[in-house]
């Protein structure tokens, strides 16, 4: 089954009734309009099925929320509920904090994106790349966070990222490396762990200038709002 454009329900996968696509005999109700919104909407230049896995291909884009994802090769299944993306993908999210009066944004790259779309996780393997942008309404303040690693698994609910293998951390003005880091957004906390490494500068209080300072240890903990770090 190909066209120039398809459109994807997840939460509907393939109801449409595909179940009565495939069928026998022709349903007579197969383009059953849904009562409530889809979760998720993916967009693709071609779409095949075969036992209930679709796979799509060509300018992939799946929509769910707050989180875009992009893609030239998709694998999607229906239940359990989840997205297999490779071939260049991107995942993108934005948020907003009004209590905080900003925009948080998180762009990541890798070799292949696995999005349990049930359990609000995702899985990215090789490769790994994101960057975490904060902007104030006002434009006044903007800050960001590039963060490597080999792989990484997130957890939308509690706004939690664990990145291992080859990790390495920077800002503007900081750098840090590790195996392991935890990063939380929501308190702006970075926890290297195993051989942790950090660059900073922090002010000398006899001068009043900035003075780089070196932190190693098991485990180094950053906030990248303040910029303290703390090693144990």
């Amino acid at each position: 089954m190909k066209s120039s454009r398809f459109i994807l329900i997840t939460t509907y996968i393939l109801l449409f009734n595909l179940g009565a696509l495939l069928a026998q005999e022709p349903a007579s109700d197969t383009f059953d309009i849904p009562k409530r919104p889809p979760d998720m909407v993916i967009t693709a230049n071609t779409m095949s099925v075969k036992d209930g896995i679709a796979t799509l291909e060509g300018s992939v884009k799946a929509t769910r929320d707050t989180d875009i994802l992009t893609c030239n090769r998709a694998i999607v299944s229906e239940s359990p509920q989840w997205v297999l993306a490779s071939l260049t993908p991107k995942l993108y999210r934005k948020e907003i904090v009004t209590d905080l009066k900003l925009h948080r944004e998180m762009h990541l790259e890798a070799r292949n994106i696995f999005y349990d779309v049930d359990a609000g996780k995702f899985n990215a393997s090789d490769s790994v790349s994101v960057r975490l942008e904060e902007k104030s309404w006002d434009l006044a303040t903007y800050s960001w966070v590039l963060i490597t690693a080999d792989a990484m698994a997130g957890y939308k609910d509690s706004n939690r990222l664990i990145f291992s293998g080859n990790v390495r951390i920077k800002d503007k003005e900081h750098f840090g490396r590790g195996n392991r880091l935890d990063y939380m957004k929501d308190s702006n906390t970075a926890i290297l762990s195993g051989d942790a490494f950090v660059e900073t500068t922090e002010r000398n209080a006899k001068t009043g200038k900035l003075e780089k300072r070196t932190i190693e240890g098991q485990k180094i903990t950053y906030n990248t709002e303040t910029k303290e770090a703390t090693s144990e």
